[in-house]
């Protein structure tokens, strides 16, 4: 599925050059965003959000330092989706690296936080420069609960799609209704 989105950013994205990198969120510690997010919009990755729903992204602090970054949705049948990658701490307290542990990533993912209060939202988004291609932007509001204000929601969004530059054609709403969560398996 990742690698998929891959492919859809990179013939569907029109921007052109280097990836924009936010200014540091004030009061920034990448350690305080441990734990389990909801997805409340985000970015239609390669329609995935049409069939998976319920999607969460747990951070999973490790002995190293870093994270275990799990994603997890109910699939239109009802079974689990299930992606896992591992969060790098970079050297700025805005931002962490991807690591695909399956290798099927042919690039460098760097998330970054654009916005947050740590306790009850999270704005962030990943973008990745191919050059001589198109830059791949694609981004996630994430609450601590399954629900957010719609002030908040309209706030998130309109930073991300008018600010960072996620197209707004790929980026919505992600159902989070009548949902069954997936707890993390040990790992």
């Amino acid at each position: 599925m990742i690698f998929t989105l891959f492919v859809v950013f990179a013939v569907a994205s029109s921007a052109l050059g280097e990836c924009p990198v936010p200014p540091t969120v004030p009061g920034a510690d990448i350690g305080k965003i441990a734990g389990r997010w909801y997805e409340i919009s985000g970015s239609q990755l390669g329609g995935s959000q049409e069939r998976v729903t319920c999607l969460t992204q747990d951070f999973t602090p490790r002995e190293d330092g870093d994270f275990n970054f799990t994603m997890l949705g109910t699939q239109h049948d009802g079974s689990m989706n299930i992606e896992q990658l591992l969060a790098i701490r970079t050297g700025s307290q805005n931002s962490i690296d991807l690591n695909d542990m399956a290798k099927r990533l042919p690039y460098q993912v760097t998330l970054y936080v654009a916005d947050t209060d740590y306790e009850n939202y999270l704005a962030t988004y990943s973008c990745i420069h191919i050059p001589g291609y198109s830059n791949i932007i694609y981004g996630w509001v994430l609450s601590r609960t399954n629900t957010m204000s719609d002030e908040k929601y309209a706030e998130l969004n309109d930073l991300l799609v008018n600010k960072v530059g996620v197209p707004s054609d790929v980026f919505g709403p992600i159902i989070q209704k009548d949902c069954k969560y997936w707890s993390l398996s040990p790992q």
